[in-house]
C-alpha cells in the first residue's frame, strides 16, 4: 500500500473514531482535568482554562501519542521480521496477509457492535490496582510532567481500535512506517479529546455519532483488503494492479 495513502488513512481514522471511540474511552480522564476547574463565569476562568490546556491537555496527548508511536514501531518491526522469516518458505509479506485479515474482521465487528474487539479492554493494564494508583498519582499532580506520564499510561490501554491500528502497523512490515502511521493516528485523535476537554469545562456533553464509527470501520476494512492484495502481488499470485497502491 502506498505509504502516503496509508498515513492519510491512519490520520482519517484517528479524526473519525476520535469523536466516537476515543472520546468515550479516554474522555473521562480528560474531563477530570477540566471539570475540576468548575464552570467559567469570568474572563479569568477562561484564561485559566487556556493555561490548563497548555499545562495539562497538550502534554497528556503528547505522552499518549509517544506511546502510540513506539508501539507502532515495535509492531512494524515484528511484521518486518515475519516477512523476512517467511521468505525462506516461499511466502512473502505474511504480515500483510495476517494484518489485512484481522483488520477486516475488526471492521466487521465494529459495524456489528459499534465497539470492535471490545473484549480486549478486559485485559487493560488499568484494571491493576497499582496502575490505577500510579495513574491517579500523576493526574493529581496537575502539572505538565504529571499530565505527560498519565497520558503515557493511558496509551497502553488495549482498546479494540488501538489493536486494529497496531495490526495495521505490523502489516506495513516496517518499523519506520509503523511508527509514522501510529504517530499520525495519535495526532488525528487530538481534536476530539481537546473538544471533550473544552466542552467538559463549559459544562456540555461530548460529541458522538455511529456514522463516524462506520466510516472509520470502512476505511480500516479497505486498508485490510489493500494489504492482502499487496501480499498477493509480492508473491506474484496476481498481477500488479496499480503501482500507486502496491
Amino acid at each position: 500500500m502506498n505509504s502516503f495513502a496509508l498515513l492519510i488513512t491512519a490520520l482519517g481514522v484517528g479524526l473519525l473514531q476520535g469523536f466516537v471511540h476515543c472520546a468515550g474511552m479516554c474522555g473521562p480522564f480528560v474531563l477530570a482535568y477540566s471539570l475540576s476547574l468548575g464552570s467559567p463565569s469570568t474572563e479569568q476562568n477562561t484564561q485559566s482554562f487556556g493555561r490548563i490546556l497548555l499545562r495539562a491537555h497538550l502534554p497528556h496527548n503528547a505522552g499518549r501519542i509517544l506511546i502510540f508511536t513506539i508501539l507502532g514501531a515495535i509492531f512494524g518491526m515484528v511484521g518486518s521480521f515475519l516477512n523476512v522469516a517467511t521468505r525462506t518458505s516461499g511466502i512473502q509479506a505474511i504480515a500483510a496477509f495476517v494484518g489485512g485479515t484481522l483488520m477486516i474482521l475488526w471492521a466487521i465487528d465494529e459495524w456489528r457492535t459499534g465497539h470492535g474487539a471490545g473484549f480486549l479492554e478486559r485485559y487493560s493494564l488499568l484494571r491493576s490496582q497499582k496502575m490505577q494508583q500510579s495513574l491517579r498519582k500523576w493526574m493529581d499532580r496537575r502539572d505538565p510532567l504529571g499530565a505527560f506520564f498519565s497520558g503515557s499510561l493511558l496509551g497502553l490501554h488495549p482498546c479494540g481500535l488501538l489493536f486494529a491500528m497496531l495490526i495495521s502497523a505490523a502489516a506495513t512490515g516496517s518499523a519506520l512506517k509503523g511508527g509514522l502511521m501510529m504517530l499520525l493516528f495519535g495526532i488525528g485523535t487530538v481534536p476530539s479529546l481537546l473538544t471533550v476537554a473544552t466542552v467538559g469545562f463549559y459544562g456540555r456533553k461530548r460529541l458522538q455519532g455511529r456514522i463516524f464509527s462506520n466510516i472509520a470501520a470502512t476505511l480500516i476494512a479497505l486498508s485490510g483488503i489493500l494489504f492482502i492484495l499487496r501480499g498477493m502481488v509480492i508473491n506474484n499470485w496476481i498481477p500488479s494492479v496499480n503501482p500507486w497502491l502496491f
